[in-house]
């Protein structure tokens, strides 16, 4: 096959008995870890006519590097105390004094709401908010459809839907309503080469460059056993699993940039370890993340920084790093993590006002009876309500293509959380969990959803402005406006009747936060600084700071959220000419 990016070979003796002993963690899990490591080598997406251009080199290319689960403090005080150097030098370099002569330390890009992986990608690689692109957050409810969607599964434990966005099942692409930036740019320039290397977005790219597959199989068992409480003690903490998928990544860059004719000319580099451990690390996840970007992500970069230099692609070569959310810690108990298996948690406060709550799995038969539908989001929870009239009686699947009814269902719901939360009425294990009950008036799923308000007593809403006003919450950043990227659209109602918003971000020590998913040692999803405030550096050899800052300011413009860096991203390889609509293929 002509121009295939071939690169990794397993055993596949041994990979097979790793997929067979996983076998106990469920058979979707155990079939779709066979099925990545079978697959062999990393995938071509796009196939080239015979004799066509490799790329296009006479635009500008870029490096894009994404990192999870990392805050702008936390990254920018590394870099600029000198504790990254190979990093640093992927910028262009640091002077003595700290100061980068070429790249731009953007301090004002927000996350999307929630806070969280799957809501932040697809949104900074599409352009497009939540409401737009349909992937609301790590598990949301497709009313129309009947479809919960679960790329980064919370309320249950299954990796499948998580392992099926690198096979050809390309999960978490197909969940997508709009183009990505690599279909924008493909459009423009036909002959562009993109690569992406494990990012979980990549509709349009020339090549899905996956670690290693006995690595990429370990750490999702690692994460699922942890997850399941089947580890214990230090074992249960070892950052190791994910410290070798991380070099993986880059050894599956490096191996393809040998082994190809040309390097591409879009490149996205996807670090995920940083929050993985950052999830489990019993040292909190400031220190244990501080810790693995100067260990692990540092010196792995050094790696790639020797290869673009070999190519003579280091100084010509737009450099982009973001982040999806950053973290906030958390105490590891049931008290605290608000799950779906405990007598007080979530799912009872709806069984206690009377509705039927869907099964906490990937898929149900579609006649299932169901009235109500939890997804989780960590510091934020979605709950979905049917129209209960019609389907009053028990096992009488409801009619979710229509709207559910305001006062009988979704006040009916929002009241039940409040009173759980303020008065621990039917569940006192709730009291005092939430800091936000929200609500609106639901519209057909084909129309555009109305904005949130806050949810204050019997039948009683405040938009979310003027409750804000009222009872200031000073580590809260951009809510209403976030609320609206993630609500107020054509997909808005993926974001649930009823949005909660636990005591976390708001609340300053650990013991006073609760979150909704197993117990874990920190999370994100809240509209806090500490999960919301993501890093956003634009660097280039070539050009002074200066510079780059009047560029990426003027793309951010007044609205400086994640959706602008497909923008700067389309800025930067096309110019002036970024901002012409492109026609997209269906």
């Amino acid at each position: 096959m002509p121009h295939t990016v071939r690169v990794i070979r397993s055993a596949l003796i041994g990979a097979l008995s790793l997929a067979v002993s996983i076998a106990s963690f469920g058979c979707g899990t155990a079939t779709q870890i066979s099925r990545i490591i079978v697959a062999g080598d990393s995938r071509q997406l796009r196939e080239r006519p015979e004799g066509a251009a490799l790329g296009s080199p006479t635009r500008p290319p870029i490096l894009f590097v994404a990192l999870d689960g990392v805050d702008r403090d936390l990254l920018y005080d590394l870099l600029r105390k000198g504790e990254l150097p190979h990093f640093a030098e992927l910028l262009g370099g640091r002077s003595a004094t700290g100061a980068f002569a070429h790249a731009h330390f953007d301090d004002t890009l927000l996350a999307t709401l929630p806070s969280s992986t799957m809501a932040a990608w697809p949104t900074v690689l599409t352009g497009k908010t939540p409401a737009e692109h349909g992937m609301t957050g790590n598990e949301y409810f497709i009313r129309e459809k009947l479809r919960f969607a679960a790329p980064v599964p919370v309320t249950f434990k299954d990796s499948a839907p998580t392992l099926g966005i690198f096979t050809s099942d390309e999960y978490a692409n197909r969940l997508l309503e709009v183009p990505t930036v690599y279909q924008r740019m493909r459009e423009r320039d036909p002959d562009i080469s993109i690569w992406v290397a494990m990012h979980q977005i990549y509709t349009g790219a020339d090549a899905l460059l996956v670690a290693d597959r006995t690595a990429f199989a370990r750490a999702f068992e690692e994460t699922l056993k942890d997850a399941m409480g089947s580890l214990a003690g230090e074992e249960k903490r070892s950052r190791a699993v994910y410290e070798t998928l991380d070099s993986e990544v880059i050894g599956v860059v490096l191996d393809a940039s040998d082994h190809g004719e040309v390097v591409p000319d879009v490149l996205t580099v996807y670090l995920c370890g940083t929050d993985l451990y950052g999830h489990i690390a019993t040292e909190g996840p400031d220190e244990a993340r501080r810790s693995y970007l100067k260990e692990v992500v540092d010196p792995q970069l050094g790696k790639l920084v020797d290869a673009l230099r070999e190519h003579g692609e280091l100084e010509r070569r737009w450099v982009v790093v973001t982040a999806d959310h950053g973290h906030t810690q958390v105490v590891e108990d049931e008290r605290h993590a608000l799950s779906t298996t405990q007598k007080d948690d979530p799912p009872q406060v709806l069984v206690q006002a009377g509705f039927r709550v869907r099964p906490f799995q990937l898929d149900v038969p579609r006649d299932a009876d169901f009235q109500a539908v939890l997804a989780y989001q960590g510091a934020m929870a979605f709950v979905y309500v049917a129209d209960r009239s019609t389907c009053m009686e028990v096992g009488k699947p409801c009619n979710w293509e229509r709207a559910p009814r305001y006062r009988e269902d979704v006040l009916a719901a929002a009241e039940a959380f409040r009173s759980a939360s303020d008065e621990g009425l039917g569940t006192p294990g709730m009291k005092g969990t939430l800091d936000l009950v929200l609500v609106r008036e639901p519209r057909p799923f084909a129309e555009d959803d109305l904005p949130f308000q806050v949810y204050v007593g019997p039948e009683e809403i405040v938009p979310v402005g003027p409750y804000l006003a009222a009872h200031p919450h000073p580590d809260y950043v951009a809510v209403d406006e976030r609320l609206g990227d993630l609500a107020v659209g054509k997909h808005g109602e993926r974001a649930g009747d009823v949005l909660l918003i636990a005591h976390n971000g708001d609340r300053a020590t650990p013991d006073e936060r609760y979150y909704f998913a197993a117990p874990y040692q920190s999370w994100h999803g809240s509209p806090s600084r500490k999960d919301s405030e993501v890093p956003f550096i634009v660097a280039n050899a070539r050009e002074p700071a200066a510079s780059i800052a009047a560029r990426v300011r003027m793309v951010l413009g007044a609205t400086p959220r994640q959706q602008k860096v497909t923008d700067m991203l389309l800025s930067l390889r096309f110019g002036e000419d970024w901002a012409e609509p492109a026609r997209i293929d269906p």
